[in-house]
């Protein structure tokens, strides 16, 4: 990805916005852009790209030094896909945006057709490839691939994904899917990269006796792990201390060591927190 909003933002921390819709989502970006976020990602489901539009003009920052990134929700695959993507625009009023995603591999609907999810996925590619050639996105990818999905779709596309934006944190590190996205020459970005609190992450005793080696917050040393992975992090909050004190992780780094160990704390996928996608066939 060549685009200069993006060379600002690959060491830094991303702005998770899913959880949160209308004033309180403007208010977030708008705090999160005061403080020095650059990259936001939002989706089609999660309904606040208006507001997130609203944010970034509210900010008087310009468009072109906000990395932008939007996602084409499984309900819209398929010959919804295009028209989907335009009324995304729509919404952020913008002409296009730095990346573009696919939510998801498919439906997870209780009854599935394999052969009808790779259709829908392929010619779901084909709009983004098309929005990238007619320059509304400046670069695409995929999103909950598992390495099945991501193998299938690198063997049919004419242009290969660059961006694979999946679940990653200490406790569900993915080792398997992160090194073909390497191969292969994706840039990962992990969301939820601090978990959800019911696992106990913040509270890990090897990553608390780290944070206070560094003085620092036990979100601020997972971060950085993932930093020094040369993953992006997408961190959702609502409280402008918090996302302060995500965004301030770049003058420490880990030890070698350290990070080996923390790479010990992986708990496969019982720690997951989203949906599986490995379900969608």
């Amino acid at each position: 990805m060549s685009n200069p909003a993006e060379a600002k933002t690959a060491s830094s921390v991303g702005l998770g916005t899913c959880c949160l819709k209308g004033q309180a989502s403007e208010d977030q970006v708008y705090e999160g852009l005061k403080i020095g976020y650059r990259l936001l990602d939002t989706a089609s489901h999660y309904e606040n790209e208006g507001n997130i539009a609203d944010a970034i003009r509210r900010s008087g920052i310009p468009r072109e030094d906000v990395f932008l990134i939007t996602k084409i929700w499984f309900d819209d695959m398929g010959e919804r896909a295009a028209p989907a993507f335009q009324e995304s625009l729509k919404r952020l009023q913008t002409d296009y945006v730095d990346l573009l995603l696919i939510h998801f591999p498919g439906t997870n609907d209780a009854v599935q057709s394999p052969a009808a999810n790779a259709k829908r996925r392929a010619e779901t590619w084909r709009v983004l490839e098309e929005a990238k050639a007619a320059q509304q996105a400046r670069s695409i990818g995929v999103a909950n691939f598992t390495r099945r999905h991501l193998k299938q779709l690198l063997a049919t596309c004419k242009e290969s994904p660059e961006v694979m934006q999946t679940e990653v944190h200490p406790y569900f590190q993915q080792p398997e899917l992160l090194e073909l996205c390497r191969q292969k020459n994706l840039k990962i970005q992990a969301f939820s990269p601090l978990a959800h609190g019911e696992l106990g992450l913040l509270n890990d005793r090897l990553l608390t006796g780290i944070a206070a080696k560094y003085q620092r917050s036990v979100a601020q040393v997972v971060l950085q792990w993932l930093l020094q992975q040369d993953i992006t992090p997408i961190a959702f909050s609502g409280s402008p201390k918090n996302m302060m004190e995500n965004f301030a992780v770049k003058d420490f780094s880990l030890t070698s060591q350290e990070m080996d160990r923390i790479s010990f704390l992986d708990r496969g996928p019982n720690a997951r927190v989203g949906f599986d996608p490995n379900l969608i066939a």
